[in-house]
């Protein structure tokens, strides 16, 4: 395989290298990473935008973004935007799920969208149900004498009396 053969991306995806600038309107379906600099209106699946990678103008993502470097303008993300500890955001930003790294820097409005992803009501049931029967072990143990590291008479060991 030759070298060339590794660096070719996706059908749907867009590759900016770093030292690369790009200015105009872009749509790509999947995912964009920028390590260089995007002047112009972008949306996309999902964003990666690199330490060295900037972008200036109203973005769009779908999906995902994760955001390591510099963003200018507006950006819209609908589902989790993570914020790396060397990224800057300059402009508003609505986002769906947000998730900081200390460092980050923000300049601009803050906004979320109604997006709840559908994971959540499961792992809050969760820990109700497993608190309960402990609780419920612990007494029953309790009142009985035991210690809660001696097992419980089993109706096996009545009948070999």
């Amino acid at each position: 395989m030759s070298s060339t053969e590794h660096t070719i991306p996706d059908a749907n995806r867009l590759y900016i290298g770093e030292g690369v600038t790009i200015k105009g309107e872009i749509s790509v379906p999947d995912t964009l990473v920028v390590c260089g600099t995007l002047e112009g209106d972008v949306t996309v699946g999902n964003l990666i935008v690199g330490e060295t990678g900037a972008i200036k103008g109203r973005i769009t993502v779908a999906e995902n973004a994760e955001i390591s470097g510099k963003v200018f303008e507006k950006l819209d993300v609908k589902c989790l935007l993570i914020l790396r500890s060397s990224g800057r955001v300059d402009g508003n930003i609505s986002y769906g799920l947000l998730q900081i790294e200390q460092g980050a820097s923000i300049a601009g409005g803050l906004s979320s969208t109604d997006y709840r992803p559908e994971q959540k009501p499961p792992k809050v049931e969760l820990y109700p149900r497993e608190q309960k029967p402990q609780k419920q072990d612990s007494s029953r143990g309790a009142k009985s004498g035991l210690s809660p590291l001696e097992p419980l008479p089993t109706p096996a060991t009545t009948p070999g009396q």
